[in-house]
């Protein structure tokens, strides 16, 4: 559960919200931490908790799950003397997330008609993100494997001066112990369909719409491909997203909808159908900032759902999140 919570929560936590502003007040080091708790919950076949290890059939989507949690979050940055360029350790909502840990390391720089680069990269990790070595099994304990993602993305804001900016994100995952479909399957073809090795691509493109003093939309629209060394993984999907985003004095409120609909290239052997399916999310952060008048503390408040109805029902998926925290600057 534990997987699928924390790349809601990274996704949004530390994205960049700007609106027009300079990278940072002062060159040098800046560091953030967050330590929050929250409560946590939902189902899907690929949470690898004890509780989901015994599948008895395939027609459903696993068993559903809740718990507290608390977790740390962090971001360490360094400013030129310019002001102008910026290297970075943290999160992003922009990456490839296929996986529970996903630091990147980055560079931004800003140009003279306020125009943004970002190039950034991040390495394959095994440590604590894992899966199932074969989803598959029925009747007896599936067995975990590490599973690694590593990948890159590339941003240009406020292109040639204009308020869209173009994205673009890659990644590559892969499983250490692939046995997917062999609990079930004995055609070695069937077999090789189902391999989750994969290379990610995904282009976006937004803007950024001033309503008001301290109001702003901001649209955006994705398409992701995976190539899979399996067909049966292989698909497209197209998602529109829309944030809106709140600014008066310390107050900060951020919410993004999306949804979306992913189609795959071929049927899953197991289930003799594609797994199509629609995805809905919605992810709230309010965020308070010198609570009791605490110079470079924040107090935030989030809340997050996520729903993927496959046309395999042991696709489907839903998870939930609320939570709160406090974060200092220094």
């Amino acid at each position: 559960m534990l997987k699928g919570i924390t790349c809601l929560i990274i996704a949004f936590f530390f994205s960049s919200y700007s609106v027009a502003k300079p990278l940072s007040k002062e060159a040098g080091w800046q560091f953030t931490l967050s330590l929050n708790a929250g409560y946590s919950g939902g189902k899907s076949q690929f949470d690898t908790d004890h509780e989901n290890q015994i599948n008895n059939d395939l027609n459903n989507s696993g068993q559903s799950r809740s718990s507290a949690l608390v977790y740390p979050l962090g971001r360490v940055q360094y400013t030129l003397d310019n002001l102008k360029t910026q290297f970075f350790l943290g999160n992003s909502r922009d990456q490839i997330s296929t996986a529970q840990f996903q630091y990147e390391l980055g560079i931004v720089h800003q140009f003279s008609d306020d125009s943004k680069l970002t190039v950034a990269v991040f390495p394959k990790l095994s440590v604590l993100n894992e899966t199932w070595a074969d989803p598959f099994v029925v009747g007896s304990k599936r067995q975990t494997t590490d599973e690694s993602t590593g990948g890159g993305r590339m941003a240009i804001e406020k292109l040639f001066g204009s308020p869209l900016t173009l994205k673009y994100a890659i990644a590559t995952s892969s499983i250490d112990d692939e046995l997917s479909g062999q609990s079930q399957l004995t055609d070695s073809t069937e077999i090789a369909s189902l391999q989750r090795d994969s290379l990610y691509q995904r282009v976006e493109i937004e803007t950024l719409f001033a309503m008001e003093k301290g109001l702003f939309l901001k649209p955006n629209l994705q398409y992701t491909y995976r190539n899979a060394d399996g067909h049966a993984n292989n698909y497209q999907q197209y998602t529109a997203q829309l944030s809106l985003l709140i600014f008066q004095d310390r107050h900060t409120f951020v919410t993004t909808i999306n949804a979306g609909v992913r189609h795959y290239k071929q049927i899953n052997p197991i289930f003799n159908d594609k797994q199509d399916l629609q995805q809905v999310a919605i992810f709230s952060v309010y965020t308070y900032k010198k609570p009791f008048n605490w110079q470079r503390w924040s107090w935030t408040m989030m809340a997050g759902y996520n729903q993927e109805k496959s046309d395999v029902t042991f696709y489907d998926s839903n998870r939930f999140i609320v939570s709160t925290g406090m974060a200092y600057e220094f």
